[in-house]
């Protein structure tokens, strides 16, 4: 016998261990839980079949894809009929008479499960641990996604599967499992501290004290009489006396007034040299300074 024979039978005995049906479904009596009600047909199928128990099967919403997980609770229902409780009904978005297809199912014991409550009242429970021991007894297996129902002190909960360990679904049949709760859907997210802006502040940049030696004229000197005029100074940036040298600063093409008279000579005349009058006037302006005359002016009498 050839290789592919024998991968032929052993897919062929593969499919004889698996059970798949569509049916109807509908809402039964009860309302918690995902055991569902078979009729007497599916029971001899799964016995023939040599399905190995518990019975779990994958339910799968043909129209919309949505699939879940459910064991059986009973072979009661009437034939070609499933009865579902109505909360999961509702979960996998399932109408009265529409059609569901079941296939046998093999899930791994859970270890670890991450549920979110829809209220915050749930959290305010004094013992969760009990709580779900009570409530998970209508449970076989959870699937990632499901939305579930529970009942404590005639209050209803509304729990979201948001993640099962150590596969997307798995079976909590007499298992140990470990819960841990996410933030109710109706809890307020935590704020984050407004950040306010900061005002931007101009860091003051300290003025730099600038020392100014007051300088009464800081013009070019002239004098009077047309001489050169010495001045001390500064090289370079610093202004201290040791850095001060005398310049002689000549006037360079500057006009000189003759005081006394409303004519303005040049200094120099056209030979480069000063003119004979210009050194006449000096001489006489000179006398004149050293002649002090309190008056000038003619007198009058008053008659």
């Amino acid at each position: 016998m050839e290789p592919s024979d024998l991968e032929a039978i052993a897919a062929a005995m593969r499919l004889d261990h698996s059970f798949q049906h569509t049916y109807r479904c509908s809402s039964s009596r009860v309302e918690f839980g995902n055991r569902i009600l078979m009729p007497l047909s599916a029971f001899d199928s799964l016995v023939d079949r040599g399905v190995e128990s518990p019975w779990l099967f994958e339910l799968c919403n043909p129209v919309t894809g949505k699939t879940s997980h459910c064991g059986v609770l009973e072979f009661t229902s009437y034939e070609g009929f499933v009865l579902l409780p109505r909360q999961m009904m509702e979960s996998m978005e399932l109408e009265e008479g529409e059609l569901v297809t079941l296939t046998s199912a093999s899930l791994d014991k859970g270890i670890f499960l991450k549920l979110q409550p829809h209220t915050k009242n749930f959290m305010g429970l004094s013992n969760h641990r009990a709580v779900l021991e009570i409530a998970f007894r209508d449970f076989c297996c959870l699937t990632t996604g499901d939305t579930i129902m529970i009942m404590y002190n005639n209050i209803k909960f509304l729990i979201d599967v948001i993640e099962a360990k150590p596969s997307w679904a798995v079976n909590i049949i007499d298992t140990d499992c470990e819960v841990e709760f996410a933030l109710p859907l109706d809890s307020e997210p935590p704020q984050e501290e407004e950040k306010k802006p900061k005002e931007l502040q101009k860091q003051k940049q300290p003025m730099e004290e600038v020392t100014v030696k007051f300088k009464a004229f800081n013009g070019i000197a002239r004098r009077l009489d047309g001489e050169s005029v010495t001045e001390q100074v500064a090289v370079g940036d610093n202004d201290d006396d040791d850095s001060m040298v005398n310049v002689e600063r000549k006037p360079c093409g500057s006009k000189k007034v003759v005081l006394g008279s409303n004519v303005i000579q040049s200094q120099e005349g056209s030979t480069g040299e000063p003119s004979r009058k210009g050194r006449q006037e000096e001489t006489n302006m000179k006398k004149e300074e050293e002649k002090f005359q309190p008056f000038t002016g003619r007198s009058y009498m008053l008659t």
